[in-house]
């Protein structure tokens, strides 16, 4: 059985927001989610507010969750600056012990690339979670072929790809790639809907304009009927980053965001990761 995630990015310090990442985690597992999904850049302003992670990882036990990623963990740019990034992620891994620590690829994926992403998975793989790339429509490793390129150079025990359906329906990709996607390869799902484009900026529509499952444009069944036959039962993260759902009250926001998730996802209290 699949299990869902609250993805906290929509009220992440790199939107500006305060991360008030106890009052998600409640807010989460009232909703009914068995997982929580914090990104770095809201972990590293807890930290620098006086703050643990280890306060996290205790609430979470005691509300009967674990963290299912860290969202925005590493972007792969140069090696140097990349690996930075991945010993720092590592440190919060080693704490929060999430399923997959998500990262993104700012060059081409050239040998390079993988080299650099090989090293990644050396210093992740110690915190028992797994490397998942995702691809986007704006850079370079924008569709499930280029991503594919670098996992398995790396290979599907150590990293694997994320599929967010934003990404996918705006991106290049249709319904025939997802579909010829080998399970092994996929390391877990974002969800999302989102409102008709006002303009070509994808990074824009992406952070302030997505929408409720159901209350957009995409075709989720379809997309959801591709994974389900493939007997995809892995995590899938409820990302859900929006302007007018940050502004409302955070408790409405997340049942929300649950409840119009469980129409397409059976629960599961036990997440399983493609192996």
């Amino acid at each position: 059985m699949t299990a869902l995630c609250f993805n906290a990015f929509s009220h992440s310090a790199y939107l500006g927001a305060d991360p008030d990442l106890p009052s998600q985690i409640d807010a989460a597992s009232d909703a009914g989610f068995p997982l929580f999904g914090p990104d770095k850049f809201s972990l590293d302003a807890w930290v620098q507010g006086g703050r643990n992670i280890e306060s996290l990882v205790t609430q979470m036990a005691r509300r009967g969750m674990r963290c299912g990623e860290i969202a925005a963990g590493v972007f792969l740019t140069d090696r140097e600056t990349s690996l930075a990034e991945a010993r720092h992620v590592a440190t919060l891994a080693a704490v929060l012990q999430p399923t997959w620590v998500l990262i993104n690829v700012g060059v081409e994926p050239d040998l390079q690339a993988c080299e650099t992403l090989d090293q990644i998975c050396d210093l992740i793989a110690p915190t028992g979670a797994r490397v998942a790339i995702e691809y986007l429509p704006y850079v370079l490793v924008n569709n499930i072929a280029t991503t594919k390129i670098m996992v398995d150079y790396v290979g599907t025990d150590r990293a694997g790809i994320l599929v967010d359906t934003w990404h996918h329906f705006r991106g290049p990709d249709t319904f025939t790639e997802l579909q010829a996607l080998p399970l092994a390869h996929i390391a877990y799902v974002q969800f999302d809907d989102a409102l008709p484009m006002l303009g070509n900026d994808l990074p824009h529509e992406t952070l302030h304009r997505r929408a409720l499952p159901g209350e957009g444009e995409f075709d989720l069944k379809g997309f959801c009927d591709v994974l389900n036959q493939k007997g995809y039962e892995g995590i899938v993260s409820v990302e859900v980053i929006s302007d007018a759902w940050r502004s409302r009250p955070l408790c409405e926001f997340v049942n929300k965001a649950y409840d119009t998730s469980r129409i397409y996802w059976p629960k599961g209290q036990t997440p399983q990761s493609p192996t």
